[in-house]
């Protein structure tokens, strides 16, 4: 498993949320690098590559740490484009680099609010859907949680992706790790290690 994430990310919630959600820590399994919106990106990337390295039990080169580390300070570059609290970047095979990077984002809305309502809020424009948004309830450990799949065409690109979203409710507030993905095959393969992320999400424990 991974370390637990908590004040990079959570103590810049409580200044930019207000109202919102508690803090939070996400238990993250291996295979997963966290960078928190604050982080030096270029002295990150090629740390986060070391300690994937090490942590896989493969024999590895310096030559390996320094292409890895540049593919993450790409994705993670990518992630902070749009402002966002924290990424998680996932490389299950080192050899391959990272296959996606999840962004972590927070929500406001009237206490209250539905699901529905919620989804509402994260849904890309009806003329983009290819086919209807899934929307599925989680069970099991870690907080509730819903997860949103689209599967839109992007004009810009002229691509196909899909676009997964894990929201976290909480009363006025809550949080969202959201990705897209280029190729669906891809999406439906790391599915369960992305619901694996999601079940590790917590709220941070006020002492």
């Amino acid at each position: 498993m991974g370390d637990q994430v908590s004040d990079g990310v959570s103590d810049q919630v409580g200044d930019q949320v207000g109202d919102g959600p508690p803090d939070i820590v996400v238990d993250y399994p291996a295979g997963w690098a966290q960078v928190s919106a604050d982080d030096d990106i270029a002295g990150w990337a090629p740390a986060a590559a070391d300690q994937l390295w090490a942590s896989s039990g493969q024999p590895y080169s310096a030559l390996d740490v320094q292409v890895l580390g540049a593919q993450l300070e790409i994705m993670a570059r990518s992630a902070f484009v749009v402002p966002c609290f924290g990424a998680f970047v996932f490389c299950p095979e080192l050899a391959r680099g990272p296959r996606a990077v999840f962004r972590l984002s927070g929500l406001r809305f009237p206490r209250g609010t539905p699901d529905d309502r919620i989804v509402d809020d994260i849904l890309l424009p009806g003329g983009q859907q290819l086919v209807e948004p899934q929307v599925e309830h989680l069970s099991g450990p870690g907080l509730r949680r819903f997860r949103v799949r689209q599967r839109a065409w992007t004009e810009e690109s002229r691509a196909l992706s899909d676009f997964i979203a894990y929201v976290f409710p909480f009363e006025s507030g809550g949080w969202v790790l959201s990705t897209s993905l280029p190729d669906p095959r891809e999406a439906e393969r790391w599915l369960p290690h992305f619901d694996e992320l999601a079940a590790g999400v917590q709220w941070q424990e006020v002492p």
